[in-house]
């Protein structure tokens, strides 16, 4: 029996010393991304490990800042150390359960799972085995000690104060549950700190993250970076952030190409060539419309040759003197003027007509069509 007493009194001596040896920090949104964004800008494994390393040996912290740390470790042996030492200052172990799923090898999960969670289990079983049989008053005390300190491991702050309560009852000279009972509230309110912290964070990175969206669904690219850029810190290790400036970056990328492009056009001589009726062709025309014996006929043939050539100012008064009368030379001349290539050349025609009144008849129309 007294070997065992001199052994728990030795734990509880050495678990006590430990503990307030340590300096232990509270984890820090800010700390903790720059840790990430030190690690995520390093190609170099062993650099990637140190780093996070030293940020989970010396700060509590929550599995899913773990989860993150691990995302960017390439090799079991590796999460597997890094999980071991980060264990005992992880303030949300009811979640550690999740830290097993960054392990490719399931082996190692089981081998973590046995050197952290099952040895705290085995450890609260021996515990209280020894309480229920202990009658000794200062083994009790001891591993009251110790009960309360599990406790506060797994976060159990409400547990963990009643059972240094119920030290403190059995030997009220004794300061140490006092301190203990101050150190439970002290993690009691700085736990909730962090949770109401994580749960604003994500808030506020949901919101960057939609806004961005939003800037980048108008093709706003720059200001939808930013918008991302300033989600990435609140969540830290999440990869939504790190997806969506890369998708950005490449539709901007597109964009900037396209607005360069430079579209290749055929470029077209067009050359001014005159719509010319040869003088063969022309006396066949004539020959056509004078073939005709009827006045009607002629200006349906005449009309008809006019629209499907290119007849000179001369050639139209050439083809006038087919028709005798002033009625119909006016009807001929306007209809000339619509498919004339030097319509304002049309006015050497009126000394076609022969009465004055059909040549102001003319004029009137030329004058309207200015």
């Amino acid at each position: 029996m007294k070997k065992i007493k001199i052994t728990i009194i030795l734990f509880a001596i050495t678990f006590v010393q430990d503990f307030c040896a340590q300096n232990i920090s509270w984890s820090n949104t800010d700390v903790f991304s720059n840790t990430i964004i030190t690690i995520q800008t390093t190609n170099n494994q062993q650099a990637r490990f140190n780093n996070a390393l030293k940020y989970f040996s010396n700060t509590h912290a929550t599995t899913k800042q773990l989860q993150d740390a691990c995302f960017y470790l390439n090799n079991d042996q590796e999460k597997y150390k890094l999980c071991s030492a980060a264990y005992p200052n992880i303030i949300d172990k009811n979640n550690f359960i999740n830290i097993y799923d960054s392990f490719s090898s399931f082996s190692n999960a089981i081998k973590l799972f046995r050197d952290t969670e099952a040895k705290d289990e085995l450890l609260t079983f021996q515990n209280n085995q020894k309480l229920n049989v202990e009658k000794d008053e200062n083994n009790k005390f001891d591993l009251l000690i110790d009960k309360g300190d599990m406790f506060l491991t797994v976060n159990k702050f409400e547990d963990a104060i009643k059972t240094y309560q119920q030290a403190m009852e059995l030997k009220p000279e004794n300061t140490l549950p006092n301190i203990k009972i101050k150190d439970a509230v002290k993690w009691q309110s700085e736990f909730s700190k962090i949770n109401n912290e994580k749960k604003e964070n994500n808030i506020r990175h949901e919101s960057l993250i939609q806004q961005g969206d939003h800037l980048l669904a108008y093709n706003l690219f720059n200001e939808a970076i930013i918008s991302y850029e300033k989600a990435m810190p609140l969540k830290a290790g999440d990869q939504t952030a790190y997806n969506r400036i890369k998708e950005a970056s490449r539709r901007m990328e597109e964009s900037k190409k396209e607005q360069e492009k430079v579209e290749e056009i055929e470029i077209v001589e067009v050359i001014d060539v005159p719509c010319i009726t040869e003088e063969s062709k022309f006396l066949h025309i004539m020959n056509t419309v004078e073939a005709k014996s009827f006045s009607d006929d002629k200006k349906e043939m005449a009309k008809n040759q006019i629209s499907k050539n290119c007849l000179s100012i001369d050639q139209f008064k050439k083809m006038i003197t087919v028709f005798s009368m002033d009625s119909d030379k006016l009807e001929m001349l306007k209809y000339m003027y619509k498919y004339s290539e030097n319509p304002e050349k049309m006015y050497q025609l009126r000394e076609q007509l022969s009465f004055s009144s059909t040549k102001e008849k003319f004029d009137e129309f030329l004058i309207d069509r200015e």
